[in-house]
């Protein structure tokens, strides 16, 4: 291959499997990252828009407004507001409801997608996690090998 870009590669990897899992759960009313939100919710780990939204892998603002949509369908609800505290997210019954349901439909996929991968599933999530750290690293050092090696 003469020419090759990891950004532009996993861009496109990454937005067919979005497709592939957006198809999966459409039937539900979500999408992966509203799904994925849900379940980061239900956790109840991350306190700031800003560690939900790192979590989930999107911008800050798209996370709000599919936060806004799962709250106007009545799967999360939120209490509190500004300050120290901040404001609070829980899944309500029907959100808890929806996550049930939809976890077949989600296992299937990873399935689906695993065997599809030929046997190489485990491999490539090692190369997913060493991709996203060293693209981190890349995205944060002047010098990104010293900051691998070290």
């Amino acid at each position: 291959m003469l020419w090759f870009c990891f950004g532009h590669r996993s861009r496109k990897a990454a937005r067919a499997v979005t497709r592939a899992f957006n198809q999966r759960l459409k039937p539900f009313g979500l999408n992966i990252s509203q799904y994925v939100l849900l379940g980061v919710i239900a956790r109840g780990e991350h306190r700031s828009v800003a560690a939900m939204a790192e979590e989930v892998g999107v911008e800050p603002s798209a996370l709000l407004r599919n936060l806004k949509l799962l709250e106007a369908r009545g799967l999360v609800a939120g209490e509190g507001g500004r300050g120290r505290g901040g404001r609070r997210l829980a899944v309500t019954p029907a959100g808890a409801d929806l996550i049930e349901a939809t976890i077949p439909s989600w296992r299937q996929a990873q399935a689906d997608l695993a065997s599809l991968l030929e046997g190489k599933a485990d491999e490539t999530r090692q190369a997913l996690v060493r991709l996203e750290r060293a693209a981190q690293a890349l995205g944060r050092a002047e010098s990104p090998l010293e900051e691998l090696k070290g």
